[in-house]
């Protein structure tokens, strides 16, 4: 990821988290690429965006970080990243907390095509409960490896420690992964 080398020593708070992040959520989108059938162009989307989710906290301590990370994410000049892409990688940062994407509230997720809606969605649901299992920053999930059921898609952790905040924490944020995966989600360690 050297092409945001400079955008993450001048933004980025807590490169530790994420990395952490970073690592579960490419995880997470290799256990899941059955099922959503995307390819090395959007494994990178997810990787620049779940690295730069939380920049915007070197901008904003109000709680609304994730809407500055979108702008900052926008503003990046990365090579080999085309405007529509930039943008996707923004809405994904953008949706990893509060509010979901909605074409009817959000006037830059409703000027995507409904394909780029639907990248944004899958991507933004494995970066939220990825952010949820690093909730403490504490990188305690060594590892991760997932079962893919019909009805349920199983997250099962290696930990180092006690991880029931983090468990909590993506249990909250997975809503929006469990909607377009169609399935319930469940975690063990």
């Amino acid at each position: 990821m050297a092409f945001i080398g400079k955008a993450v020593r001048i933004y980025d708070l807590d490169q530790t988290h994420n990395q952490q992040v970073t690592k579960i959520a490419l995880a997470i989108f290799d256990e899941l690429a059955v099922l959503h059938g995307y390819g090395t162009g959007e494994r990178r989307l997810l990787e620049i965006a779940s690295r730069l989710h939380d920049i915007g906290w070197s901008l904003d301590r109000s709680g609304q970080h994730h809407k500055r990370s979108c702008d900052l994410i926008q503003e990046l000049d990365v090579p080999g990243l085309e405007k529509q892409d930039r943008l996707t990688c923004a809405l994904i940062a953008r949706y990893h907390r509060k509010a979901l994407p909605d074409a009817t509230r959000h006037r830059l997720f409703a000027s995507l095509d409904g394909r780029r809606r639907a990248v944004v969605e899958w991507l933004a649901g494995m970066l939220r409960v990825a952010d949820g299992l690093d909730c403490t920053h504490a990188s305690l999930v060594k590892n991760l490896t997932c079962k893919l059921k019909t009805h349920t898609f199983q997250i099962c952790l290696d930990v180092k420690g006690d991880c029931r905040r983090e468990l909590e924490r993506a249990v909250q944020k997975q809503e929006l992964l469990t909607k377009i995966m169609q399935r319930k989600i469940t975690y063990r360690c």
